[in-house]
């Protein structure tokens, strides 16, 4: 590693959390509400009519596969970066604080928020609706609108405005 490599955030900064530990519960409070509202909407949009009791059957597994589905997602884009930094390549700076400046830095970040989508789809098909009487359709379907709409956006949101 060279010696001048710093690191310094994965879209949900590190100092973020030394300057501002509260900030933890919003998010998580925002993530459980997203969540909710994703897996009603779904249940509904396929007629589910004992959402009450899949909601809570299933939304801790759910958000706790969320957050695992988006480190996965940060720590590949992390990853890719440390990677390509190693190279010389100035890729790591634009993904990190703008992809939007930077077509490869662009594709990498949306395909770490696919892959971010696979890891939440694959857990909560698996494991977030085993205690439900969903059908196996209906865990896929709803598994798959959890990882399309919970997808982590905040890989593309631009953080240059906020160290430069």
């Amino acid at each position: 590693m060279k010696k001048d490599t710093k690191l310094y955030n994965m879209i949900f900064p590190i100092w973020l959390l030394v300057f501002m530990p509260w900030i933890v519960f919003p998010a998580a409070v925002l993530n459980f509400g997203i969540d909710t509202l994703v897996l009603l909407l779904a249940l509904r949009h396929l007629g589910v009519t004992s959402k009450k009791t899949v909601w809570k059957k299933s939304i801790i597994r759910v958000v706790i596969f969320g957050f695992l589905g988006d480190i996965a997602g940060a720590l590949a884009m992390f990853g890719i970066g440390l990677a390509l930094d190693e190279m010389d390549f100035d890729i790591y700076n634009k993904l990190m604080y703008n992809p939007w400046s930077n077509i490869a830095a662009l594709c990498i970040a949306l395909g770490c928020m696919a892959f971010a989508s696979f890891v939440i789809y694959k857990l909560d098909k698996r494991f977030a609706f085993t205690k439900t009487a969903l059908t196996e359709i209906q865990k896929k379907k709803t598994a798959l609108a959890m990882a399309v709409f919970t997808t982590p956006i905040l890989f593309i949101v631009p953080t240059e405005p906020f160290f430069y």
